[in-house]
């Protein structure tokens, strides 16, 4: 096992997956790959693309350096490599889509990844992130509680 990918929202589960990750690329000598992807409120394009400053997207490129830092401070002093060109990269779009594009595009070997917390309606209407990951993916997924 190469390369994990490992998305982090900012959730506790997130950060529990990134944890997960980290001991098992420490085990196999893997590769981490760790993104957060935002989604503006009016986005278009399915296609990920870096967050600007424009259209108020300021403060989410703001909230999702400080996901990314969280995630870097739990994988500090550990062995484990990070793919430098997306250890700080802000993606935005549609979670999912955008986790299933990075599955193919990077070739990763596995998606470790937190279950997020949907009640009700909103779960049964719109279903979570990590679901539809799980359902659409070429490659394994484990899902952290």
């Amino acid at each position: 096992m190469k390369k994990i990918l490992v998305p982090i929202d900012g959730s506790q589960n997130s950060f529990k997956a990134l944890k997960h990750a980290r001991n098992m690329a420490e085990k196999f000598g893997s590769e981490i790959i760790l993104v957060n992807i935002q989604k503006p409120i009016f986005y278009e394009s399915l296609e990920p693309e870096p967050v600007g400053s424009e259209n108020g997207s300021e403060t989410i490129q703001e909230r999702a350096k400080i996901i990314i830092n969280q995630g870097l401070e739990i994988l500090k002093g550990s062995p484990v490599s990070i793919k430098p060109e997306l250890k700080t990269e802000i993606i935005a779009g549609e979670p999912a889509e955008q986790i299933l594009y990075l599955i193919d595009k990077e070739d990763v070997d596995m998606v470790i990844m937190g279950s997020h917390g949907l009640s009700g309606i909103r779960r049964f209407l719109m279903g979570s992130v990590s679901n539809k990951v799980l359902q659409h993916s070429s490659k394994p997924v484990m899902i952290i509680k």
